[in-house]
Formats: structure tokens, C-alpha cells, sequence
């Protein structure tokens, strides 16, 4: 029982420390610990509350910084592409999606860690807030479909030459709403005794409040090169993590 509880904690903690540090890829490092002692599905709506509040905090504390010119288009193609995705997952194989994505996020990092920079995407403001939109629109469809909503406009942001402070603030607000337009879509089908959760959330909640702590104070002290590896390593690991 107690070691269960603890490792609900630790992974909460290194579920918080990984968002503070760089503003997504949650819920791929709590699963890893909390399905070892909980039922899939109290981890995925475990990993919804904890993530949403971690959200929720993470981009209140970055809110002076956000750009809203920059976001509304992602957030505008986000809300369109979610119905999409809840559409095709009536219709297509989700699981062969995630192996596929996988495979490209897993090729992406690596070809993205090997060169010595990273390329920029320069475009005029008109197309760059249709090539915003689209992406926010792919990544919306892609998290009605199989709950891959964050990875896109990271990876986007990055080749728009956007610094860590700059890019944050555009694909984790971004990250936050699309997650609720998701909920909003696919809707909460899981039968489970919510009861169930008061002690694991109990557990987690102190522990989660201690990642994003230190976690946001190592963002702070990431140089511009350390928090590019740091992203890319992240899909790396969230890409292998999509194969299995």
C-alpha cells in the first residue's frame, strides 16, 4: 500500500518537474509509474486532472508573456480540427496512428539532435498565421483522434525560430485549451468508482506542487541550447514510449 502511494508520488513528481521545465509531456512520464499500481483507467483521468491543473498554474504564471496574436490561431485551428479527430476515431485505427507518429517523432529527434542548429521557417505575417492555424488545426485532429495535441506546436514553434520563453507561451496556453476542447469532444467514457481517486490525487497533489516548482526554477536557469536538446529529447521519449 505505502509503496503504491509512493510512487503515485514520485511519478507525479517527475510528471511536474517535466512540465515546469518544458511545458508538456506529462502525461507520458506518469504513466510509465502510475499504471504500475493503478487501472488504466484512473491513470488516464488521474493524468487529466493533475495535468490540467498543472496547466492551469504553469501558464497564470507566464501570462504577462503571452503573445495572444500569436496564439489565437493555433487555438482557432485547434477548435476546428478536434471534431475532425473525434470523427475519425469512430472510423480508423487510433493505435496504428500513435505507431506511425511515433516513428516520426522518434526520427525527428534524432535528425533534430545530430545537426549542429536548428533550422528557422521565415514567412510573411499573413502565411505564418495560416501555417499557425494549420498546425493548430492537424494538432487539433490529432488529439480528437488519438490524444496527440501537444507535440505538433512544439515541434512547430521551434522551427519558427522562436525562443524557449516565446515558444512556451504560445504552445503550452495552446496545449492547455485544446486539452479541454478534447475532453469536451471524446467526452469522459470511463466507468470508475471516483471515490477510488480522493487517496492517489491526496498522494499527488503535494508532489505535483514540488516538481512545478523546482521544475519552472530549472526552465529558468535552461540556457536557449540546453532547453532545445531538452525538447527534443522529450519527443524522443515520447515517441519510443508510442511503440509500446
Amino acid at each position: 500500500m505505502w509503496s503504491d502511494l509512493a510512487l503515485i508520488a514520485i511519478g507525479g513528481f517527475l510528471g511536474a518537474l517535466v512540465v515546469g521545465s518544458a511545458g508538456f509531456a506529462f502525461a507520458i512520464v506518469v504513466t510509465a509509474a502510475w499504471i504500475q499500481v493503478l487501472p488504466p483507467a484512473a491513470v488516464v483521468l488521474m493524468a487529466a486532472i493533475c495535468a490540467t491543473l498543472l496547466h492551469v498554474v504553469s501558464v497564470w504564471r507566464f501570462r504577462s508573456e503571452i503573445e495572444y496574436g500569436l496564439l489565437w490561431p493555433f487555438v482557432l485551428g485547434g477548435a476546428l480540427g478536434v471534431p475532425f479527430g473525434v470523427l475519425a476515431l469512430e472510423r480508423l485505427d487510433a493505435a496504428l496512428f500513435r505507431h506511425a507518429f511515433g516513428i516520426f517523432m522518434v526520427a525527428y529527434a534524432l535528425f533534430m539532435l545530430m545537426r549542429p542548429a536548428l533550422p528557422q521557417v521565415r514567412l510573411a505575417p499573413a502565411p505564418a498565421r495560416l501555417a499557425d492555424g494549420a498546425v493548430g488545426w492537424v494538432s487539433g485532429m490529432m488529439g480528437g483522434f488519438a490524444m496527440l495535441h501537444g507535440t505538433l506546436p512544439t515541434i512547430w514553434c521551434g522551427l519558427r525560430g522562436w525562443d524557449k520563453r516565446k515558444s512556451r507561451c504560445v504552445y503550452q496556453p495552446y496545449i492547455l485549451v485544446n486539452g479541454v476542447f478534447v475532453m469536451l469532444g471524446v467526452g469522459l467514457n470511463v466507468k470508475l468508482d471516483f471515490t477510488q481517486l480522493v487517496l492517489p490525487l491526496a498522494v499527488a497533489l503535494p508532489a505535483l506542487a514540488a516538481g512545478l516548482w523546482l521544475g519552472l526554477k530549472v526552465f529558468d536557469w535552461m540556457s536557449e541550447d540546453l532547453f532545445r536538446r531538452l525538447i527534443l529529447w522529450l519527443i524522443l521519449a515520447s515517441g519510443i514510449a508510442l511503440e509500446f
